[in-house]
């Protein structure tokens, strides 16, 4: 099959490619933003005029930070993600996806202004303190989202649109890593000025650009203004979908949404785990709490410092090398998901991460957390498999798939509940690592790596015996499906048109002992 026979070719079109780029601005900063304080953290300037624990160099006490200042420094930044998760949702249902767009362009410029005031009295908290705010910006990105691309998207390519969010985010890794090797070595504060600047510049682009984006037509239609959801359709179809394609699809949503209202006894936070939606906020959560889990927050915020600590040396070299790498491998995401599926994504990934991990964790173990030589270049080459495979399986994945596989009515605190649970556990990750990893406490440093291979190894036994296969359905056919509790193997092959209204109500009204027998004899 040629390109021009693919569905990205037939479907995509200028303005949702525009739409996907401008919608993922806030992953760029989240991108950024961790990756130039994972740098920063590790330079000597910013160490010695922000640091409050002291160590002898040369004979001389210097200025250093602790291991509880990078720890909270860190976590609270996560903190303010998981803030943002929590003021999302409500933004997101009753002012929009636009608005939602427009006020974490706000936060965050709010954020990078406090950021710059550090440099008046070398205080680090109160550039924490500016990192929460901004990282408020990026937890409203992160339940916002993932939400309007899936609602804009065309079911064929929608992993596609998805993905944008992980690609552009790895964008923002990438300049972040390259702004600090430009100035990690200097002895002043463009140390720590230059990389805010900069991040002064992204949310004011999407504060400013957000009112032109096309609002989303589900969330319109949720809200009975079905002329403008018409007109929005047709910007995101564009002028070659027929007048009685937009109709036909316009409608589709209006009657799923009614559906789902006809059934769901409230659209309350206490809807999530009640019913068919149980099922569904326990995936989304899972595939994010999983995300978190298996190390991306360390690789994200210790690995620069792991890497001295291990005895490598030019590592923000390695780091700009390793992040230009990640950017092109992650464009495997715009057509692997739609084109192989979701589950050999997340199953085959998690599978090459436990792997890498074990190598590493080996390589420490018998070296004493020392390799060199060999066992140096294979310690090198195990993080870097593990950061390109996870660009284009777990990190755009557990995104893609909590953004689809809520109801219609849930979508918004489906997705906020996810991302927040997720945060949490990078929360903790955080929090801990520096005293598990660190000389003087744990003492793990590379060894830690055993620890996340164990987070694999549970995510390949939870995504195989609970994560269906969406690739290619609705969000209205995925609707129909989970109310007529379709088993995880059976998803990816169900014939939906088989599915009748008496079917769907006689799922919901067996006996919970009755559903699980019933569902146990179709997986056999």
């Amino acid at each position: 099959m040629g390109y021009k026979d693919s569905a990205l070719y037939q479907d995509l079109n200028p303005t949702l490619a525009a739409v996907a780029v401008f919608s993922s601005l806030g992953a760029f900063s989240f991108g950024y933003d961790n990756n130039w304080w994972g740098g920063v953290i590790g330079a000597t300037y910013f160490n010695r005029q922000f640091g409050s624990g002291h160590k002898i160099v040369d004979g001389q006490s210097v200025r250093t930070l602790t291991s509880s200042d990078t720890s909270t420094g860190t976590a609270l930044g996560t903190a303010g993600i998981m803030i943002g998760c929590m003021i999302a949702p409500f933004v997101n249902e009753y002012f929009g996806r636009r608005v939602s767009f427009t006020l974490l362009g706000i936060v965050g410029v709010i954020g990078t202004l406090i950021q710059i005031c550090c440099t008046f009295n070398r205080s680090y908290w109160l550039l924490v303190g500016g990192k929460i705010v901004v990282n408020i910006s990026v937890g409203i990105a992160s339940a916002v989202t993932g939400v309007y691309q899936a609602e804009c998207a065309p079911p064929r390519i929608r992993g596609a649109l998805v993905n944008c969010y992980t690609v552009i985010q790895n964008l923002g890794t990438l300049l972040g890593n390259a702004v600090m090797f430009g100035v990690h070595a200097k002895s002043n504060s463009q140390v720590w000025l230059v990389p805010i600047g900069l991040q002064f510049v992204f949310p004011v682009v999407i504060a400013i650009g957000s009112p032109f984006l096309p609002e989303s037509p589900r969330w319109l239609v949720s809200k009975d203004r079905i002329d403008e959801a018409k007109h929005n359709l047709r910007r995101l179809r564009g002028p070659e979908a027929s007048d009685e394609t937009l109709a036909a699809e316009i409608e589709e949503i209006r009657l799923g949404y009614e559906h789902q209202r006809s059934i769901t006894s409230s659209v309350s936070w206490f809807q999530l785990f009640r019913g068919s939606d149980l099922r569904r906020t326990l995936i989304a959560i899972g595939m994010q709490c999983l995300q978190q889990g298996q190390g991306i927050s360390f690789m994200n915020n210790y690995l620069n410092v792991t890497l001295l600590a291990l005895g490598f040396a030019n590592t923000y070299e390695l780091l700009v090398i390793l992040y230009s790498c990640k950017v092109i491998i992650s464009f495997l995401g715009y057509y692997l998901p739609d084109r192989i599926g979701r589950r050999p994504l997340i199953l085959g990934g998690a599978t090459m991460l436990l792997g890498c991990m074990l190598t590493v964790g080996a390589c420490a173990a018998v070296t004493n957390n020392h390799p060199t030589g060999s066992r140096g270049r294979l310690t090198l080459a195990g993080i870097f498999m593990w950061i390109l495979t996870y660009s284009f399986t777990w990190s755009p994945m557990p995104w893609t798939i909590a953004a689809e596989v809520s109801s219609n009515p849930l979508r918004e605190k489906t997705l906020a509940a996810a991302a927040w649970s997720g945060f949490a556990v990078g929360l903790i990750s955080n929090l801990v690592v520096p005293y598990i990893q660190n000389e003087g406490y744990g003492n793990l440093q590379g060894k830690i790596a055993f620890m996340w291979a164990g987070i694999s190894l549970c995510s390949i036994v939870f995504c195989y015996f609970f994560v269906p296969e969406f690739k290619g359905r609705s969000l209205e056919d995925l609707d129909v499906m989970f109310e007529a509790r379709i088993p995880t193997l059976k998803f990816g092959s169900y014939d939906v048109t088989t599915l009748h209204p008496e079917e769907i109500r006689r799922a919901q009204q067996l006996d919970p002992k009755q559903r699980v027998e019933e569902e146990r004899l179709d997986e056999v």
